[in-house]
């Protein structure tokens, strides 16, 4: 996800605007192809996109869509919109991540590890998701954001071979 939309998600966000009129902009911008060609081709004009936003999404969006488009970054619309999902999840104390495994943790495991990065974080809430990764050999990496926290074999491994080649 590119900085830019990062920039604007955070902005959608802090103006305020409801819940429901960002999710119905959203369905309306993924859901049609046409549209999502009009608003990002350089040939419609600035007012012919105008005059489409206000005909077909909420109201409290026109500023910020309109925005967007005369800035010719309508295409990361769908990253604006996950970057917003994130920014409104963060301010409920809820933060998403991944968690990468060889073998799947028990519900029991994933539970521990949920309650630990909770403590350790500061979060009232952990939503991670499950992938199978087999070249992690063994245990799991997790990442939340910026933050990797890396309990595999390879990683051991690969920081075995760091700390050798530097002697």
């Amino acid at each position: 996800m590119k900085q830019t939309a990062i920039n604007y998600g955070k902005v959608l966000f802090e103006l305020g605007i409801s819940e429901d009129a960002v999710e119905t902009a959203k369905q309306l911008y993924l859901q049609s192809e046409e549209l999502r060609k009009v608003l990002n081709s350089p040939i419609v004009t600035r007012a012919q996109k105008h005059r489409i936003i206000d005909k077909l999404f909420p109201q409290e969006m026109h500023s910020f869509l309109k925005k967007v488009c005369d800035y010719n970054e309508a295409e990361i619309l769908p990253d604006i919109f996950s970057a917003y999902e994130i920014w409104r999840r963060e301010s409920q104390g809820i933060l998403v991540g991944t968690l990468y495994y060889m073998t799947e943790p028990t519900k029991a495991q994933l539970r521990n590890i949920e309650q630990g990065l909770c403590k350790k974080l500061g979060c009232q809430q952990l939503q991670l998701t499950l992938e199978e990764d087999h070249s992690l050999i063994g245990g799991f990496v997790i990442r939340i954001g910026d933050l990797e926290i890396d309990q595999s074999i390879l990683g051991s491994v690969n920081g075995l071979k760091q700390k050798l080649t530097r002697r």
